[in-house]
């Protein structure tokens, strides 16, 4: 585990190095050129689904650390689009790179730890809110025990909307479409480019709305963090690839990361009671 981290980590920084270098060599002010686009897209991609997760869990790094590295993949993402000043690449890439091996390579070089394996995640089933729950992530534990790891994600992201569905009920879908109008009337901040405004009644309602809207609506609630919302939208990004054909793996290590998150945030936090 410690080696395959610190390779990515490498890679990680290569890429950095290398995008910071072919955009120092652009002459105009702004990147519009697509191979430098895809290139930060692809890199700011490869923290969120690669590196965070088992930095921040595994490795244990300074919280600090992450969520500054974090803030600037979110703002690389956001240069990947057409237009942006090369200036604020530049700036992205330097606050990415400052003391990179300080930060990340020798913390981890001096930290031992062993790889949790998906059999230790049945710890986690007899403490769930009711036994029919309980019963239901035992067969997606159960899936990834018997190498069916992208079933047992699939399972496992059902359970959670499941319980995040009962907690809006509990609470009230009036409560609900409220925190969306509100959300949608920000003008600055995080949400000041959401859009949506719902107006449901029922559970079958409820159902139909997309995932990540759940999320930033449950944020607006109250009921998760910025932090907590974030982790669930990358468990969110690896239930997608659970559900498609594709080459990005699915191994122990993400079975792992992905119930864990999902459990502390949602399964048996107190805010998800109902």
């Amino acid at each position: 585990m410690k080696g395959q981290i610190l390779s990515r980590l490498l890679e990680f920084r290569r890429k950095l190095r290398a995008l910071k270098k072919a955009v120092s060599a652009e002459k105009g002010k702004s990147i519009n050129k697509a191979s430098l686009r895809s290139d930060a897209d692809a890199i700011a991609t490869m923290w969120v689904e690669e590196l965070r997760s088992p930095l921040e869990h595994k490795c244990k790094l300074d919280k600090q650390v992450i969520e500054e590295t974090a803030e600037n993949m979110k703002h690389l993402h956001v240069l990947s689009r057409p237009s942006n000043l090369k200036a604020s690449y530049l700036s992205v890439l330097d606050g990415a790179l400052r003391k990179f091996d300080d930060r990340f390579i020798l913390p981890i070089k001096q930290t031992s730890f062993a790889v949790e394996k998906v059999l230790d995640l049945t710890r986690i089933i007899p403490s769930l809110a009711s036994p029919e729950e309980s019963l239901y992530l035992k067969e997606a534990i159960d899936c990834a025990a018997a190498g069916y790891h992208r079933a047992a994600i699939v399972m496992g992201w059902c359970c959670a909307i499941d319980r995040m569905q009962k907690k809006i009920q509990a609470v009230g879908l009036t409560q609900f479409n409220a925190a969306s109008t509100k959300i949608k009337n920000q003008t600055s901040g995080k949400f000041k480019r959401w859009n949506k405004v719902f107006t449901i009644a029922t559970l079958s309602e409820l159902q139909t709305i997309f995932d990540t809207d759940l999320i930033v609506v449950l944020e607006g609630m109250g009921l998760l963090d910025g932090n907590q919302a974030q982790r669930l939208e990358t468990c969110f990004e690896y239930r997608n690839h659970s559900a498609h054909p594709g080459a990005a793996p699915i191994g122990d290590p993400h079975v792992v990361t992905f119930f864990t998150d999902i459990n502390a945030i949602i399964l048996q936090n107190p805010h998800f009671t109902t």
